[in-house]
């Protein structure tokens, strides 16, 4: 192909994307799929000990609780149980069907927690598409949000996790309105500061059977935290292992056996009823590897994080300081900046009201997380229930 070819075809694609999201052409297209269900295709179907563990691990979390049976079974559990944001290794709740070729990015989650997911337990995960909205940022112009609502119900069909999820859709680099972030050199640490950033994790504060009482809980006062990173692609192949960006992860054979269906038979893949995903020219997923696709072709500032991922470690925070005796029920969060390889996170909450609530203890909490640079990288909100030390 001549170079003129090439710069037609590059030129052709980035007026499509550009039409596609510079009016109501997307917005139309993304509405009128609303309502219909998902084919989903879960990467994992039962929560066995090693399941929940290779999560855990994945996003940080060695909390006994969700992997030592000798440890979890003298909990009120009786044994062990998943960590709350365990359903990203079921189905990560990305519903973002048409807009082929325009790159999703995770925006964030309302999830609301009903009963633990056990060891065991078979999970069934069922989502439908229920909603597309315009939004316009300080970075796109224009974009959309596209929500799916996901329920993970267990073997006796009882909903135990009920989640809204959030997925941005925008123009890729290059294309006009496209996403634009100046590439940024991976942080370069002294051995002083990575002194302090292995001391926090290896020093982290985990509650676990000390108990926490409701009443002696102090509006304002903030959480101990947790730390993570830097990240680098091991963190990223780690946490894969246990939750993959998407259950759209296939290699070798399965992923030109995807890709050949998507191109001509869309009807067969288990996993979405268009082919968005395996159709793109750019896998929506591989700017979490790839520094060249995720600075070139995407527009991040580097190879990133994945927002899941992200959203499960300030999950962990809350859980370390809850402890073993409360109930995370519900966690909200919301994406603001991309985590590059080299960033660390630092996981952050305060308590922003208590109340009781037909007799129960609730606490309100304010969450973020932060990067090296002292940006807001993901806010949040999370509802622990908490024992009272006299019961009404």
């Amino acid at each position: 192909m001549s170079t003129q070819t090439k710069q037609a075809a590059q030129n052709d694609e980035q007026g499509l994307v550009a039409r596609s999201m510079g009016g109501d052409e997307a917005l139309a297209e993304a509405r009128s799929l609303v309502g219909m269900p998902i084919r989903v295709e879960q990467w994992n179907y039962e929560a066995g000990r090693d399941v929940i563990r290779h999560y855990a691990w994945g996003i940080g979390d060695d909390n006994p609780l969700w992997s030592d049976p000798e440890y979890a079974k003298g909990t009120r559990f009786g044994g062990i149980i998943a960590p709350p944001t365990f359903f990203f290794g079921v189905f990560d709740a990305v519903v973002a069907p048409g807009l082929e070729d325009i790159q999703w990015y995770y925006s964030g989650i309302e999830a609301q927690f009903l009963l633990p997911i056990r060891r065991n337990d078979e999970i069934v995960a069922t989502a439908e598409y229920i909603d597309a909205r315009p939004l316009q940022g300080k970075r796109v112009k224009n974009m959309l949000v596209q929500t799916g609502e996901v329920l993970y119900t267990n073997q006796n069909g009882e909903l135990a996790t009920r989640v809204l999820s959030h997925t941005f859709r925008v123009p890729r680099s290059g294309a006009e309105g496209g996403l634009d972030y100046e590439p940024r050199p991976k942080q370069e640490y002294t051995q002083a500061q990575l002194d302090e950033i292995m001391d926090a994790q290896l020093h982290e504060f985990v509650r676990g059977a000390n108990t926490l009482y409701w009443d002696d809980v102090q509006v304002g006062e903030s959480l101990p935290g947790t730390v993570r990173g830097p990240i680098n692609q091991m963190d990223m192949t780690t946490y894969y292992a246990g939750a993959p960006g998407t259950s759209g992860y296939k290699s070798t054979k399965l992923k030109w056996k995807y890709t050949h269906w998507a191109r001509t038979s869309p009807e067969k893949l288990p996993n979405n009823y268009d082919k968005c995903y395996y159709g793109a020219k750019v896998l929506p997923s591989i700017g979490h590897q790839d520094a060249a696709v995720a600075v070139k072709q995407l527009g991040m500032p580097g190879p990133y994080d994945n927002g899941p991922q992200r959203c499960g470690m300030l999950a962990t925070c809350v859980t370390n300081w809850m402890g073993d005796d409360a109930w995370l029920r519900t966690y909200s969060t919301r994406i603001k900046l991309p985590v590059i390889f080299g960033d660390t996170t630092y996981c952050k909450g305060r308590v922003k009201d208590k109340r009781l609530e037909d007799g129960r203890g609730i606490v309100e909490l304010e969450l973020w997380t932060e990067n090296q640079l002292g940006e807001v990288t993901m806010s949040g909100q999370g509802t622990v229930e908490l024992p009272r030390r006299q019961a009404a």
